[in-house]
């Protein structure tokens, strides 16, 4: 979460100057997740975990990409 903070702040800091060419091609937009109701059963819960899983991993890569881009 500290990361992602520190990344806000840094391309806000940026605001009205042109980005660096590496952050204009980064696809920043949001991760999707779980959007369904609490899940009732165990596949429910199967399906909400790997659907969880796949959007940490997939914001995971986003930071470590835009933590890339700004070095």
């Amino acid at each position: 979460m500290r990361h992602l903070t520190l990344i806000c702040l840094m391309l806000l800091a940026n605001c009205g100057r042109e980005a660096p060419a590496e952050l204009q091609l980064l696809d920043l937009r949001p991760c999707p997740g779980w959007s369904g109701n609490t899940p009732a059963t165990e596949s429910q819960f199967a399906r909400a975990a790997a659907a969880e899983q796949a959007g940490r991993l997939c914001a995971n890569a986003k930071l470590s990409a835009v933590n890339e881009a700004i070095r």
